[in-house]
């Protein structure tokens, strides 16, 4: 092989090398400038390595939104810490059931459906003959949704089924847990006899209220000495920021509220003319949609009811001031209603609520339902018993396990056409009434009560500020920003200008809840993005423009003495003042000891074992420990330092207090059920701390 060939060969290699350390550079430059070689878009975090996935996260963040109805005000954010919290415990539980090797059998399972504590979404199948739980009802229904439910249904089963599972597991897991639970009869005979003891002592004390704060001092040097000496309870597993914000209002001026109510006041004229009073609410977007059926009174609160009530028909009352809205409430009828009622249908439905947009969705014609619904009715007129006949055609499944039977109910919660006709007939009446949901025939079984019905109608405008004025303060909170571009700037102005400076401490990347403020993630990411010392823009949290600076970075681990010290400065300077006091302790006698200090010596009577507090004194657990000494029985303590001063304790007398508490056996078994109580609240808690969870969602959300 020639020379040449070898150096072209080398050469080769050569070239390769450098392309490839080239690309790794290349690679390595875009990582560091927040790049991500793997960069991921499918999974929200782990727990000791089982992945939490965003799509499913998602989904069930959405599910929980669903079932809290339009109507909840709990903000998303909530439910995404809670949904996170549920995949992390799920995850370690599980982890732990397949440690364990516990499963959930279909015997399990079978006993949990259709034993003698059937889960809360089967109770509604009750024998009508005897009123006990009909599991053959139960487990017919189930097993109708397996076969020939809609998709929605059968998902909800499933969601349901599953759960059923996880608290058979969960069960069998706790079981473990309190089987591990032993109590020794020694400690249970020592724990009765400590807890039915009481002391007498004659007391000193010297408040640390009597050294001036100024006499002490407390270094960071001393801060971090007791930090390090507590390490467990200073350390912390996940990062924190704290800022200091101004808030700038933005609530609406009086001239919003003249305006909005101005404008209420011009709809006053048509509201009372019209006639279809439903068309006219959803025309003019009306804060409260419109119910169109009667309320018994006694289900009615709501500001100004009395006038409200008393106003003629055809007639209106206001303009009223109801959560946060300018509201004119329109008399549409009054008619004596039942306080409740019972009855029993058939629905065959043309629509059903579609889980994720809330909208109805038509499943059925009109003309096919009522057909399905006259073959129902000629059933029941031909013979057949009314609860076969909702058993096999009626769409509503928890009624129809039920024999088509609605239990009394009041006025209000059900559809306004339903409503109407069970609150407006009378017991034994039928109709075949149509509502959203479709075709229902109703039979009116009993009514009891009776009171006036209201059927109201209201329009509304929410008291919000102007477009105009969220400028303006918008303005003034930016012009404040640009003058005062870091955190010295930030807080000599404020104090200038005499705005109130409010501090939000120890917030972690994931939180969204900004003090007294409401919830902001946008403030939140904001804060991680950014360093101490910097200034905010103003972002819009409720009624306010908020500007925030950063004050400080918590890193993992043990906090700088400033973090801590506003926690750890009186407990050191009493640390210090008892030192003080107990210089000025002089003699060996109670008397002495009370005319060293200028004190005076108290007595204290029944202390007792079980508790920390003494009457008068305060909660002062050292001194309780010192008056049950029986190394200390008639003689004097040194100097104690206590929770709220120095003490000098002269235990009298311990004795036994009566007890009609069942002895040592009852001791015991209350000290099982207290620490069983703890093992419940703590052992989810334990899994977490142990475990390695590693969290995305700043990065999603």
């Amino acid at each position: 092989m020639s020379v040449i060939q070898k150096i072209q060969e080398k050469g080769a290699w050569i070239v390769f090398i450098l392309i490839s350390i080239a690309l790794i550079a290349f690679i390595m430059m875009d990582y560091s400038k927040g790049g991500n070689m793997f960069t991921n878009t499918t999974t929200l975090g782990t727990v000791n390595g089982d992945k939490i996935a965003v799509a499913d996260f998602n989904k069930r963040v959405d599910m929980v939104m669903q079932m809290q109805g339009n109507n909840s005000n709990t903000p998303r954010e909530q439910v995404m810490a809670g949904v996170w919290q549920y995949y992390v415990q799920t995850a370690l539980l599980n982890q732990s059931y397949k440690q364990l090797g516990l499963v959930s059998t279909s015997r399990d399972m079978d006993n949990a459906l259709f034993g003698p504590n059937p889960p809360q979404f089967l109770q509604q199948f009750v024998n009508q003959q005897t009123g006990q739980y009909d599991a053959n009802a139960a487990r017919n229904a189930l097993a109708q949704v397996k076969r020939s439910g809609t998709e929605q249904q059968k998902a909800q089963v499933s969601e349901l089924l599953d759960q059923e599972n996880d608290q058979i597991k969960l069960a069998k897991y706790q079981s473990l847990l309190v089987g591990a639970t032993y109590i020794p009869s020694w400690l249970a005979q020592k724990t009765y006899v400590d807890n039915s003891s009481v002391a007498n002592a004659s007391i000193v004390s010297v408040p640390y209220t009597s050294v001036s704060d100024s006499a002490v001092k407390v270094s960071d040097a001393e801060i971090m000495a007791y930090v390090n000496k507590h390490k467990k309870q200073f350390e912390q597993k996940e990062e924190t920021r704290s800022i200091d914000c101004i808030a700038f209002s933005a609530a609406p001026s009086a001239t919003d509220s003249t305006n909005i109510k101005t404008t209420l006041n011009s709809l006053k004229a048509d509201f009372i003319a019209a006639k279809d009073n439903a068309a006219f609410v959803e025309s003019k977007d009306g804060t409260i949609p419109y119910y169109n059926g009667y309320i018994n009174s006694n289900q009615m609160q709501f500001p100004d009811k009395e006038q409200i009530v008393a106003t003629p028909v055809d007639s209106i009352y206001g303009p009223y001031i109801s959560n946060g809205n300018y509201v004119f409430a329109k008399m549409v009828g009054k008619m004596v209603v039942p306080d409740s009622v019972k009855v029993r249908h058939i629905l065959v439905a043309t629509a059903q609520r579609d889980p994720q947009s809330g909208q109805f969705v038509q499943i059925r014609d009109d003309s096919s339902a009522l057909k399905r619904l006259d073959s129902a009715v000629a059933d029941i007129k031909a013979g057949a018993s009314f609860d076969s006949i909702a058993q096999k055609f009626s769409d509503d499944g928890g009624s129809a396990a039920k024999g088509g039977v609605i239990d009394y109910f009041a006025s209000g919660a059900m559809m306004p056409e339903f409503n109407n006709f069970a609150f407006g007939g009378k017991t034994g009446d039928t109709k075949i009434v149509k509502t959203q949901f479709g075709y229902h025939f109703i039979e009116i079984l009993g009514q009891k009560g009776s009171a006036e019905g209201y059927n109201i109608a209201y329009i509304g405008r929410p008291i919000e500020a102007s477009q105009q004025t969220i400028d303006s303060v918008n303005n003034v909170a930016a012009e404040f920003v640009a003058s005062n571009q870091n955190q010295k700037s930030f807080l000599e102005s404020a104090q200038k200008k005499n705005i109130a400076v409010q501090p939000v401490r120890d917030l972690k990347e994931n939180d969204y809840q900004l003090g007294s403020f409401g919830s902001s993630r946008d403030m939140v990411k904001w804060i991680y993005a950014h360093k101490v010392g910097e200034v905010s823009q103003p972002i819009e949290i409720n009624n306010n423009f908020v500007v925030a600076t950063i004050t400080s970075d918590a890193k993992p681990g043990l906090p700088d003495a400033a973090s801590v010290r506003p926690y750890l400065q009186t407990v050191l300077m009493n640390q210090k003042k008892a030192q003080i006091i107990q210089d000025k302790f002089k003699g060996n006698t109670l008397e002495s000891y009370a005319q060293s200090t200028g004190s005076k010596i108290v007595t204290a009577d029944s202390i007792s074992f079980q508790a920390s507090f003494i009457p008068n004194i305060g909660n002062e657990p050292k001194v309780v420990g010192a008056a049950f000494n029986k190394a200390l029985l008639n003689k004097v303590s040194a100097p104690i330092a206590g929770n709220s001063g120095v003490f000098a304790i002269e235990p009298t007398s311990v004795s036994a207090k009566p007890s009609l508490d069942g002895g040592v056996d009852a001791a015991k078994a209350t000290m099982k059920q207290s620490w069983l109580q703890q093992i419940q609240g703590h052992f989810i808690n334990a899994l977490q701390q142990d475990a390695k969870i590693v969290d995305y969602r700043s990065k999603f959300f």
